[in-house]
């Protein structure tokens, strides 16, 4: 019986092993994706690639890097092609394509590893997440911010730099910028979404949501790129384990508040209290459980987003003397109480902006979608369907032809009317593209306008800490980016 038993475990480790020569055979002789140009072991295996991603963290500069050498197409797996082509790029990511995101976005998700519900950001579904984005983006149109929550981002703006100034004062001068923004930001988001603020900002301390969401996150990245391992090592009695692989406890806790509080007419309404409110009557309705879950979603993707692009931003300002004093000057100007509308007619700060969200916009990496089922043929290669495809903001915004000098921080190309230009337009993706467009890119402008007006009339003359360097400031990214040291330490004027 034993000796049975064995055999049929022989015969099914061949079969499979069998099945593997049989595959990687097909995949570098017979392929359809044989074609397109890329490193010898991409019709064998992607384990580069995730190597690059996640060992290195140097995801969007390794794909960038790809392109230079192999061109517009790449093929860097068996079933994986990078693409840096505009039309192709349009293609993929236009309104009702049928190219749909891969299975990787419900690992993004707060829940365990690529268990549903989803939130809006990593539905694959085209209907569902259509009818859920009608209705929740009613609370983000740049009207209804300005009118309903400005004051609450510049409430929290002014709190961080008096933060900045109380740490300055009792450190020498010298204040992390970026732990500062990530608490802003949440703030900000926080009350948005769950009707109360965190008060991250006033402790100098993570939301413990936001603290769950990387732990999370970390967990659910890993169980996507190494799913067999995840398979095994989900069943050891690990706690560290176990909370990595839990989904994120907090949000269910602090989604009951989110749910209780839209559903409020009090100084606790949420924009999720509009979400409702304005529903017409044959909407399809969000189930507590949704509210829940988006609001948590929308939580994650709007802080360490928006922080990230303000560390770089300021960091690229000090780091340019003659752009830090045109900024201060212009900024200088204003004359308080200003709005948003007006910071938005300041043309230097609008183009820093833009330069900031070109080189260092906080989501730069591949967005993979799949071929749909009958197939594509793009740059004039045939792609089966299910082949993955992706393109990268990164690159995008790297294209010489676009933009000259592309590796260059230099605002000034956005004061002459670059942005009008049809092959700026057509290849500008700091929030995305197409129905998959960053719902909160508003509320992300005026963030990223608020906090650097008032940074660099509060702190004029500011300089970059010694530890601060080129090197400490290089972008890290999986799928966001950081500074590799961790840290953007500079050093604010004290009196």
């Amino acid at each position: 019986m034993a000796s049975s038993v064995f055999l049929v475990i022989y015969l099914s480790l061949g079969a499979l092993f069998l099945q593997q020569i049989a595959q990687a055979f097909y995949n570098v002789f017979f392929s359809p994706l044989r074609k397109i140009p890329g490193p010898w072991y991409a019709s064998i295996t992607g384990i580069p690639k995730l190597y690059n991603a996640i060992i290195r963290r140097k995801q969007s500069r390794w794909s960038h890097d790809m392109h230079k050498k192999y061109g517009q197409y790449v093929r860097v797996a068996p079933d994986e092609v990078l693409i840096d082509d505009v039309v192709a790029f349009r293609e993929v990511h236009r309104m009702g394509t049928h190219f749909l995101k891969t299975k990787i976005y419900k690992f993004l998700n707060p829940t365990p590893p690529g268990q549903p519900p989803y939130g809006l950001f990593q539905e694959t579904d085209p209907v569902r997440h259509s009818n859920v984005r009608r209705m929740v983006s009613r609370g983000f149109s740049l009207g209804y911010l300005r009118t309903n929550w400005e004051g609450t981002v510049h409430e929290r703006v002014k709190a961080v730099v008096e933060g900045m100034k109380k740490e300055a004062v009792s450190n020498h001068g010298e204040v992390d910028i970026y732990k500062w923004w990530p608490l802003m930001a949440g703030d900000v988001i926080s009350t948005l979404m769950f009707g109360e603020c965190p008060h991250a900002v006033e402790q100098g301390l993570d939301d413990e949501l936001i603290a769950g969401y990387k732990l999370n996150d970390a967990g659910n990245g890993f169980a996507y790129s190494f799913p067999y391992i995840y398979h095994i090592l989900k069943w050891l009695p690990i706690p560290s384990l176990k909370r990595a692989w839990a989904g994120n406890p907090v949000l269910i806790e602090r989604g009951k508040r989110a749910v209780e509080n839209s559903r409020e007419v009090s100084q606790k309404a949420n924009i999720f209290a509009t979400v409702l409110a304005e529903a017409e009557r044959d909407d399809p309705t969000l189930s507590d459980f949704e509210i829940a879950l988006n609001a948590g979603v929308l939580v994650f993707a709007g802080t360490d987003t928006t922080a990230t692009s303000l560390t770089y931003l300021v960091w690229a300002v000090l780091s340019n003397p003659s752009l830090m004093q045109d900024l201060e000057n212009e900024v200088a100007q204003l004359q308080p109480p200003y709005t948003d509308e007006k910071l938005e007619s300041l043309p230097v700060l609008n183009a820093v902006i833009k330069e900031t969200l070109r080189l260092y916009g906080a989501a730069p990496a591949p967005l993979p979608r799949y071929v749909p089922r009958e197939g594509a043929v793009l740059g004039g290669y045939y792609f089966p369907a299910g082949t993955t495809v992706a393109t990268q903001a990164w690159t995008l915004h790297r294209n010489p032809k676009v933009f000259e000098n592309p590796e260059v921080f230099d605002h000034k190309r956005w004061l002459g009317g670059l942005a009008s230009r049809e092959e700026v337009k057509a290849s500008w993706a700091p929030y995305g593209a197409g129905s998959r467009i960053c719902i909160g890119m508003h509320l992300a402008d005026m963030e990223l306008r608020m906090a650097t007006a008032a940074f660099f009339r509060e702190f004029r003359g500011a300089k970059l800490a010694a530890s601060t360097t080129p090197e400490s400031m290089e972008v890290d990214n999986t799928f966001l980016i950081e500074p590799h040291g961790h840290a953007c330490r500079v050093v604010l004027p004290t009196k």
